[in-house]
């Protein structure tokens, strides 16, 4: 049997479609995510804030979603911004219960649910980890040592 494919709507605001592949075997079914769909995923600093706490959680337990918007909230802003940190969890929430968690949802990556408002990871999100080993609350800019480039100077274009 071949692959099968399911098309999945990223998010309100994207009209891209992806497909989450499975292998056709039913003893052998592997969820998989292209390379383009998980760099899509990762794209947001939102979205990674979501995936470094559930990897970091490591529990197949239920997440509720004011606990992942509290996070997010925590790394995303610093306590310094004058906004009011219930403002500030407020957007987030919106945000992750109306576009995010549902993306993720629709790559395999998680299991949302509307109603009772918890997420939990599916296997699949272990594939994105490789992406995100800089940390739980890592979102600093990605630097290149300039020895590790061969003798050349790291602007240099040849």
């Amino acid at each position: 049997m071949g692959a099968r494919e399911t098309s999945a709507h990223d998010s309100a605001y994207d009209t891209h479609t992806s497909a989450t592949r499975t292998d056709g075997d039913r003893s052998a079914r592997r969820a998989r995510i292209s390379r383009d769909d998980a760099f899509h995923v990762l794209q947001d600093s939102r979205r990674r804030a979501v995936i470094r706490f559930l990897l970091a959680e490591g529990t197949d337990t239920p997440t509720p979603l004011s606990t992942l918007a509290a996070f997010v909230a925590a790394v995303k802003h610093d306590d310094s911004e004058s906004t009011a940190v219930g403002e500030i969890g407020e957007r987030v929430r919106v945000a992750l219960h109306h576009s995010h968690l549902p993306m993720l949802a629709d790559h395999g990556l998680v299991t949302y649910d509307h109603a009772t408002r918890t997420v939990e990871p599916k296997p699949l999100l272990a594939a994105l980890e490789p992406f995100l080993d800089d940390g739980l609350g890592a979102e600093s800019d990605l630097t290149v040592d300039p020895d590790r480039v061969d003798g050349r100077d790291v602007g240099d274009a040849r």
